[in-house]
């Protein structure tokens, strides 16, 4: 994960966006002390600033397997697990801005999280890029127990077999996954989930 994110973060404070391990202490402090109290500090790859005083009270952290955001005080912090994304997608807030809806399992249950960029835009680009690819290295990571996530080799596809079920989670997040590439269209997405039921 942390190529991941050394590829697809900028270190870029201008945007609030901030790579390990050039961090700035303060704001890491300020971050775990205000939203995300269960990682250490040596557990973050990387940061989002959201807050216009640079205190990086909102926003969020990005560890190996998790990340954890806040957008403002008024509303709980959210923890995700990158295996839990089923699906990422950015798009252009109603009055400005920009926002990153993230969709989480939740159990039997997948609910709509958002990442709000209305003080930063041009960042979110960047995190949905990464939660993107993050999802399906999770998605991976998590079929493979603790191997680390690389490219797929013949051993992740075992023989077909019908003493098992298809695993629905895991075929809508490559369907997630292939409209985020612009490999399926929107419209056929649609259709193939409703056809999963």
């Amino acid at each position: 994960m942390q190529n991941l994110v050394r590829d697809l973060i900028p270190h870029a404070p201008e945007l609030g966006l901030y790579v390990a391990p050039d961090i700035p202490a303060d704001r890491l402090r300020n971050a775990i002390r205000d939203y995300a109290p269960d990682l250490a500090a040596e557990d973050v790859l990387a940061l989002y600033d959201a807050t216009l005083l640079r205190n990086a009270k909102d926003g969020a952290v990005f560890a190996a397997d998790r990340f954890v955001f806040q957008n403002n005080d008024l509303e709980a912090p959210q923890t995700v697990r990158y295996s839990d994304i089923v699906s990422v997608e950015a798009a252009k807030r109603l009055l400005g801005g920009r926002r990153v809806q993230v969709g989480v399992n939740r159990g039997r249950a997948t609910v709509e999280l958002t990442i709000d960029f209305s003080g930063r835009p041009a960042a979110a680009r960047y995190v949905a890029e990464f939660l993107s690819d993050a999802m399906t290295a999770g998605v991976t990571l998590g079929a493979r127990g603790s191997r680390e996530a690389g490219p797929l080799t013949e051993e992740d596809f075992p023989e077909p077999s019908d003493s098992f079920e298809t695993d629905l989670v895991a075929v809508r997040s490559a369907l997630h996954r292939l409209n985020a590439d612009r490999a399926l269209t929107s419209a056929d997405l649609r259709r193939l989930l409703d056809a999963l039921g």
